[in-house]
């Protein structure tokens, strides 16, 4: 097995891993890879590159800040698993931005085999939520986090990863790698996989990430339709995404439940001190009392400048929710109840969930990174870059993926996955 083999065998391992969230044996093999990039280059000539590299000293700074919290935090095991979490940015980045990795073919292959466990992945929640609704008659088990149970993935974090291979499949140059014989299907398993994929994202019910798909389809539609004036399927593609629209509107459906849930309740409600356990919030209003939360805990603790540290950060959190009477269960039950209600709910806003842990000196090299991120998409100005970049720039507003490992991997593996993509002007 050649240097190439091993790579791609690896990585794949480590996606496999990931989506299907087996973590214990998903940081071994993110260990095994690591020490692979070292026998395969000279470790002390790599070392002084890596710590030379800029992606990986932006990710390696962000760990130090969220490590330095540890020395003045009241809850080290906390602090400890965020410290570990983050391990995995320096580490994905030492793999993908130094030395060698894959080249144009491996890239593809790479890809290839990740839309591969995406469906496998898709396949078995579906075998799964079939079973559910033969035992329950419930349809809600097709939808949301129901559907990802199986595979212990948040729902909305999987539509990325969703996303990212429909992405792929959508880019000019992005093409599966097939055996010889199987050359003639490869375009139609592509546009196949794309509807899959697309089919999914809208089970996922995620709302940004399904409104992204839709544009980056038409995008790609455009691109490769308009200039040849093929007007009818242009026409085709308007008329089934009206005829879908029209479905979701005029039908009972959790995506349409989920819009309207978004549209209800009083934004005033918001505002209050405190609520009755049975108050209930939509998407909108839990997320700007949880920005009300955060100011208020960075004035309390005149913590602006470093923040309060990832682990006391969610014990402060979840004392505002106790303090406001909002429902937490039945404290007699004891911590460690099965029912928590809104206890452990991160602020669900990545950008927000940082100046609370790090301060304004966190947030800083998050927005860093990012920076350095959009210098790749500057570099390589195609569409995969730009869209894999701005979604999980768009991604960071609804949601707090550092704190789950599914979101940390997304943040580091994915965008400097694009160092190895085809470099071209579209």
């Amino acid at each position: 097995m050649n240097r190439k083999t091993i790579y791609l065998v690896l990585t794949l391992t480590v996606l496999f891993t990931t989506v299907f969230s087996w973590f214990r044996i998903n940081t071994w093999c993110i260990i095994a890879l690591a020490l692979f990039k070292l026998w395969d280059n000279k470790p002390g000539r790599i070392a002084k590159t890596a710590f030379a590299n800029k992606y990986v000293l932006a990710y390696l700074i962000f760990g130090v800040i969220e490590t330095a919290g540890l020395m003045r935090t009241h809850n080290v095991k906390q602090g400890a698993d965020a410290i570990a979490k983050d391990a995995t940015l320096v580490a994905i980045a030492f793999i993908l931005s130094v030395g060698n990795f894959v080249d144009d073919r491996g890239y593809k292959q790479l890809m290839t085999g990740y839309c591969a466990i995406l469906a496998a992945a898709c396949l078995y929640c579906l075998a799964v939520a079939m079973q559910n609704y033969h035992l329950t008659g419930d349809i809600s088990v097709f939808f949301y986090h129901p559907l990802t149970a199986c595979i212990s993935q948040n729902a909305v974090f999987y539509s990325v990863y969703v996303l990212f291979g429909a992405l792929y499949l959508l880019t000019p140059g992005g093409i599966l790698i097939l055996p010889q014989r199987w050359r003639r299907i490869r375009r139609p398993l592509q546009l196949i996989l794309v509807g899959f994929f697309g089919g999914m994202i809208f089970l996922l019910s995620s709302k940004l990430i399904l409104v992204l798909f839709l544009i980056i389809v038409a995008g790609s539609l455009k691109r490769n339709y308009s200039a040849r004036g093929n007007w009818k399927l242009l026409a085709g593609a308007g008329i089934v995404a009206f005829a879908l629209a029209g479905v979701l509107a005029l039908t009972n459906n959790p995506i349409k439940t989920r819009f309207q849930e978004l549209m209800a309740g009083d934004l005033e409600m918001v505002k209050r001190d405190h609520f009755a356990p049975g108050d209930s919030f939509n998407a909108l209003q839990i997320r700007l009392l949880e920005l009300r939360f955060a100011w208020q805990i960075l004035n309390e603790h005149h913590a602006w400048l470093l923040g309060v540290t990832p682990g006391d950060s969610q014990d402060l959190l979840d004392q505002k929710y106790i303090d406001a009477n909002m429902y937490i269960g039945n404290p007699a039950d004891g911590p460690h109840r099965k029912i928590r209600g809104f206890i452990g709910y991160n602020f669900h806003n990545q950008y927000v969930e940082t100046l609370v842990r790090d301060g304004i000196l966190g947030l800083a090299v998050l927005l860093a990174i990012f920076w350095l991120l959009a210098g790749i998409v500057r570099q390589w100005q195609t569409r995969h870059s730009f869209f894999t970049v701005f979604t999980l720039i768009l991604f960071f507003v609804p949601e707090a993926p550092l704190t789950m490992q599914q979101g940390i991997f997304l943040f580091c593996f994915f965008p400097l996955l694009l160092l190895h993509s085809p470099k071209r002007t579209e």
